[in-house]
C-alpha cells in the first residue's frame, strides 16, 4: 500500500461514511486532525528530503579536524573572551553538526512509524474496528488516548525536523569562512612573542 495516497483514500472513505445515514462512529471526531497531521508530515518530509542531509557528516569532520588543529596551535596560550570568539563560533558549528547523521536516521524511522500508526488509527475509526492487532478492545477511551498520543508524537516529530534542518543550515553555512577566521586568529595569537 502506498502511504502517500493513503490519507486521500481514507478521507474519501471517511467522508462517504459520515455522509451516510448511519451516524458517526466512535473516534470520528479525531479524523480531521489525524488526516491534517498526515498531510503536515508529508509536507515536512518533502522539505526534509530536499535538504542536503549528506553534508552533515563531512562538515562535522571538517570542523572537528580544524578545531583540533587550532587547539594544538594554542597549547599554553591564554586568550581573553574577545580573542576566543572565532574559536567559540567554530565549536558551536561543530556541536550543531555532531549528532546530525543519527538525528536524520531517527527522523526517517519515526516518520515511517508515525505515519503508519496514524494510518492504522484512521482505518480503525473508519472501519469501526472493535479490537486492535493485539486483541485489545477498541472503545471511545482507547481511540481518544491513541489519537492524543499519536498527535503529540507527530507534533514532537515536526519540531524535531525543524530543529534538525535549522542545525544543518546553521552548522554548514559558510563553514570554510568560519574555519579560516578561527585558523587565522590562532596563527596570529600563536605568533605573538611570549612576555618574559
Amino acid at each position: 500500500m502506498m502511504l502517500r495516497a493513503y490519507p486521500l483514500l481514507l478521507l474519501a472513505a471517511a467522508t462517504a461514511f459520515l455522509v451516510s445515514g448511519c451516524g458517526p462512529k466512535p473516534g470520528a471526531e479525531h479524523l480531521a486532525d489525524l488526516q491534517q497531521t498526515l498531510v503536515a508530515l508529508d509536507s515536512a518530509e518533502a522539505v526534509f528530503q530536499q535538504a542536503p542531509l549528506d553534508d552533515a557528516a563531512p562538515a562535522f569532520a571538517k570542523a572537528d579536524s580544524a578545531l583540533m588543529a587550532i587547539e594544538s596551535m594554542m597549547v599554553g596560550l591564554v586568550v581573553n573572551l574577545e580573542q576566543g570568539k572565532p574559536f567559540d563560533v567554530l565549536d558551536q558549528r561543530r556541536r550543531m553538526l555532531r549528532r546530525q547523521p543519527g538525528r536524520h536516521r531517527r527522523i526517517e524511522q519515526e516518520l515511517s512509524r508515525t505515519r503508519r500508526q496514524i494510518g492504522l488509527l484512521i482505518e480503525a475509526i473508519v472501519d469501526g474496528a472493535t479490537v486492535d492487532a493485539e486483541g485489545t478492545p477498541i472503545d471511545t477511551a482507547y481511540l481518544n488516548r491513541s489519537a492524543a498520543d499519536e498527535l503529540r508524537i507527530a507534533s514532537h516529530l515536526l519540531e524535531e525536523i525543524d530543529i534538525a534542518l535549522k542545525f544543518l543550515e546553521r552548522g554548514t553555512f559558510n563553514l570554510d569562512g568560519v574555519i579560516f577566521t578561527a585558523d587565522s586568529t590562532a596563527r596570529a595569537l600563536a605568533s605573538i612573542p611570549s612576555q618574559p
